[in-house]
């Protein structure tokens, strides 16, 4: 089957403030109401350039200060020419997040769906492109026991879009696999009283200073459910 061919879709997901000690755990609200696409990777990575170049300045010198709210960039392949489904089941040909000084959080390089009335003939390619093989020890940023939040956005739809929620992790990836669906953390949060998953790259360092009460809430989570 020829290379298929696709767009870049960038959004912009913000807090609702600039003071981040106005946000209250164990939720709260993130906005992708901002989008910019791209023809390729390379434009994408040019745009992040950017960004990390306003990073690098100082404050008083930017006039555009949008930045300061910005909690991470979901940037979503969109293959062009074939059906899919992409508000309900996030289907993607690729998933990268940004963190708000440009820098690669994560990137999920396997497609997540297989095209509707796709080809016999192409069975073969689209099994190789929806492969995951398992997560290299680095990209494992978090380890049981570890306070974390959760973005819901597309590629994660465990979870609601525009949401952060604060969790424990209860166990990791895996390091050798070849199911797309373990491309994820088993964790528990204040959303659900039971084990939860969410996507690898989706799951960040707290925001804010976590109270010594939500600490405890959680870790009583943890010794509940840990293996």
């Amino acid at each position: 089957m020829d290379k298929v061919e696709s767009i870049f879709k960038v959004i912009h997901y913000r807090h609702n403030c600039n003071d981040k000690r106005k946000l209250r755990y164990p939720s709260y609200r993130v906005y992708g109401n901002d989008e910019i696409y791209f023809r390729t990777l390379e434009e994408v990575e040019h745009y992040m350039d950017k960004v990390k170049s306003l990073h690098n300045r100082s404050k008083d010198n930017i006039n555009d200060d949008n930045w300061i709210n910005m909690y991470a960039y979901v940037v979503i392949e969109i293959p062009l020419g074939l059906k899919i489904n992409i508000n309900i089941l996030d289907q993607y040909l690729s998933l990268r997040i940004y963190l708000p000084d440009g820098t690669l959080w994560g990137d999920n390089t396997y497609a997540n769906f297989i095209p509707d009335k796709a080809p016999v003939r192409e069975f073969d390619y689209w099994s190789q492109r929806n492969r995951f093989c398992g997560r290299k020890p680095a990209e494992i940023k978090f380890k049981p026991g570890d306070i974390v939040e959760v973005l819901g956005c597309p590629g994660n739809d465990y979870w609601g879009d525009e949401t952060v929620n604060l969790a424990v992790i209860i166990n990791t990836p895996l390091t050798n696999a070849d199911d797309l669906y373990r491309d994820t953390y088993e964790l528990v949060s204040f959303a659900l009283d039971a084990i939860d998953h969410a996507p690898t790259i989706c799951v960040f360092q707290p925001t804010k200073q976590v109270s010594s009460r939500r600490r405890k809430a959680l870790q009583a989570m943890y010794d509940k459910y840990k293996k």
